[in-house]
């Protein structure tokens, strides 16, 4: 039994009509003789949710992430991560409290986009999931729970269930 395993994968979630589709690649660590290990993941995408207000918004998800777990022929796995371009560029101190400038026409954009408090949190996931594979394929199942924001938006639902085909070298 080796330690290390290399993966590249194709996955897709969803939720309705909302996704996550991306490539990714992948290094699960083992101790030698031990099947229990940790991995860390990285992938880029493409995403479309849908906000509270029905309105639905497309964007590219570069995300990171690390499992802990059991990782064999059959594995089952915790997991958890983040958007990395959120994380990298998303400019914080947005997310301190401001004064409305009514800069907007109406009273309607003044109220609904130009909040006191601008809240877009970096997003992130929690999830499980579990695999099989058969020679260097494997198929994982996984449900992930996502905080998802933008400026002035938050996602319709949180709960997405996806399948990852990989590779493992």
């Amino acid at each position: 039994m080796k330690s290390n395993d290399y993966i590249i994968s194709i996955k897709h979630a969803t939720n309705d009509s909302d996704y996550y589709s991306s490539v990714g690649v992948e290094v699960i660590h083992r101790k030698l003789n031990s099947y229990l290990g940790f991995s860390v993941n990285s992938s880029i995408g493409y995403a479309r949710v849908t906000d509270t207000f029905d309105y639905q918004h497309g964007f590219i998800a570069w995300e990171g992430g690390i499992k802990i777990g059991y990782f064999s022929n059959f594995s089952l796995y915790a997991e958890f991560g983040v958007d990395l371009l959120e994380l990298a560029f998303n400019d914080r101190s947005d997310d301190d409290y401001s004064y409305n400038n009514k800069r907007y026409s109406t009273d309607f954009e003044n109220d609904n986009f130009d909040h006191h408090y601008n809240d877009n949190d970096s997003d992130g996931y929690i999830g499980i999931g579990s695999s099989m594979m058969i020679e260097q394929i494997k198929v994982t199942a996984f449900v992930r729970f996502r905080e998802i924001s933008g400026y002035n938006w938050q996602a319709k639902n949180y709960a997405f269930s996806g399948i990852e085909l990989a590779v493992v070298f």
